[in-house]
């Protein structure tokens, strides 16, 4: 395992493992036990991890099923965040220009022919819509 210590550590191994495996959004990922046995760290280790992603909204678990990779666009975890770091008029005017600077860079890339919704970039699209989400433009 890596030089990071305790939580951190085990999270970003259990994320290697799953990246390593191809994991896809709903999709099971490996048990505690594998976890534990691979990770050569306490079951109890992998459980506070898995509880943390959890609580991320990067797994979900079905009781007695097994704990699967969650799609993370339908976690409220930015909503939270939103709510607590977006408080003042300046703060949404600032997202709109980057939101605003998003849409002309698109419209320079592609010479109007697509729109940032419909542009080939999913993580661009994932941050725009958010970014509209909280701009109200």
């Amino acid at each position: 395992m890596s030089e990071k210590k305790g939580l951190e550590a085990v999270i970003e191994e259990i994320y290697a493992i799953i990246d390593s495996k191809d994991i896809q959004v709903g999709q099971k990922i490996p048990s505690e036990r594998y976890l534990s046995e691979n990770l050569n760290v306490s079951r109890q280790s992998v459980r506070e991890a898995l509880r943390a992603l959890e609580f991320l909204g990067i797994i979900y678990v079905r009781r007695g099923e097994g704990t699967y990779l969650a799609d993370i666009d339908s976690h409220q975890l930015f909503e939270l965040i939103a709510k607590y770091l977006i408080r003042t008029d300046k703060q949404r005017h600032e997202l709109g220009e980057v939101q605003h600077m998003m849409e002309e860079y698109v419209d320079r890339k592609t010479g109007s022919e697509d729109t940032v919704l419909t542009y080939d970039n999913k993580i661009m699209r994932k941050i725009y819509v958010i970014l509209k989400k909280y701009t109200g433009r």
